[in-house]
C-alpha cells in the first residue's frame, strides 16, 4: 500500500502489486466503496505479469477528499485519473473498472486516447440506465438537520451489499467485507463527498459521439441481474464503441469481480493478452 501525492496536492492510496517493469493495469472502484473491491483479482492479475496498481477514488475509502462545488464533475474526475498515470510514471496503461469508475475510465480514454491501451469495464455507468438517488438512496438515509455520516450504519450497508450482488452461487459477501466498506462512512467528509457526487457526476448513458470517440480495445461485462446499472440497451451501446465487446456473467449482479471472481481473473488476463500492444512510441507534449 502507498500514499500517491497528485500534481494538485491531493493524496490517494493506492494498493500496488506485480514485476515494477510490468505492463501497468490500473482497477478502479466505483461509487461508495473502495480499492477493497478488487482484493479478489490484484494478486492473480500481478502474478499473470501485470503491474497492478488499486487506488482508492477521491473522496473513498482512506483518499484525500477534494474540497468546493464541482470538485466531482466528470472533468475534474478525468483530469485527477490522468494525475494519478503521471504520479504511477505510467504514462499508459490499461484501464480496469467498475461502475463509476468505469465512467471515468472511459472520459480520459476519449480525450486522451494514447494514455490508455485497452478497456475492462463491469457493470459501467453510461452504459446502462441507473436513476442515482432512487439506486443509492438506501446506503445514506439521511434525516433533516442531522449529519449523514452519523446515519450510515452497518445494516445499511449490508443491504446495500445484499441489493448489489446477484443470484450466482457462492457469489456471496462476509462480515469483514461489510466493515470494510462500512468503515470508510464513518468519516463525515468521505459521506458528503458521495453525496455530492450523486449531484454533480454524469450518471446517464453515454452519447454516439463519446462511445465513438472511444478507439482503444474495449471488453464491458455485465451481470445479466445487474440491478444498479440496468443494461436494457447494454448491445445496442456496445456496438458503437470502435472495438468492443460485451460480456454476460448469467446470474451476476453489479459486483461479479466479488461475486465470481475466478471467472472474472480469466476473462481479464484473456483480454489483457489477446490486446497487448507493440510499445509506441514516447509521447511528445504539444507545442504551445
Amino acid at each position: 500500500m502507498h500514499d500517491v501525492r497528485l500534481s494538485n496536492g491531493l493524496n490517494q492510496r493506492v494498493l500496488v502489486a506485480g514485476p515494477p517493469d510490468a505492463p501497468p493495469v490500473v482497477m478502479l472502484h466505483g461509487w461508495a466503496v473502495s480499492a477493497y473491491l478488487w482484493r479478489h483479482n490484484i494478486l492473480p492479475l500481478a502474478t499473470a505479469g501485470y503491474r497492478v496498481y488499486a487506488p482508492d477514488l477521491p473522496g473513498h475509502g482512506l483518499s484525500d477528499v477534494p474540497a468546493g462545488a464541482g470538485a466531482f464533475t466528470i472533468d475534474r474526475s478525468a483530469e485527477r485519473l490522468a494525475m494519478l498515470l503521471d504520479a504511477l510514471d505510467a504514462p499508459r496503461a490499461a484501464l480496469v473498472a467498475q461502475s463509476m469508475g468505469a465512467r471515468i475510465a472511459i472520459e480520459l480514454a476519449r480525450r486522451e486516447s494514447a494514455r490508455v491501451t485497452s478497456l475492462v469495464l463491469f457493470g459501467p455507468v453510461g452504459f446502462g440506465d441507473l436513476p442515482p438517488q432512487k439506486a443509492f438512496a438506501p446506503f445514506v438515509p439521511v434525516l433533516p438537520g442531522t449529519l449523514p455520516s452519523l446515519l450510515v450504519t452497518r445494516r445499511a450497508v449490508e443491504a446495500v451489499q445484499r441489493r448489489v450482488h446477484g443470484k450466482l452461487k457462492g457469489g456471496w459477501f462476509t462480515d469483514r467485507d461489510v466493515d470494510e466498506y462500512w468503515a470508510p462512512s464513518q468519516f463525515p467528509d468521505v459521506v458528503r463527498a458521495q453525496l455530492q457526487m450523486l449531484r454533480e457526476f454524469s450518471w446517464e448513458p453515454l452519447t454516439r459521439d463519446e462511445l465513438t470517440a472511444v478507439s482503444m480495445p474495449t471488453l464491458v461485462v455485465f451481470g445479466t441481474l445487474d440491478r444498479t446499472v440496468r443494461p436494457a440497451h447494454a448491445s445496442e451501446l456496445v456496438a458503437l464503441l470502435p472495438s468492443g465487446r460485451l460480456e454476460w456473467v448469467e446470474g451476476g449482479g453489479h459486483v461479479v469481480m466479488e461475486e465470481v471472481p475466478e471467472h472474472v481473473n480469466g476473462l481479464l488476463v484473456e483480454f489483457l493478452r489477446a490486446v497487448r500492444l507493440p510499445l509506441l512510441p514516447p509521447l511528445v507534449p504539444e507545442s504551445p
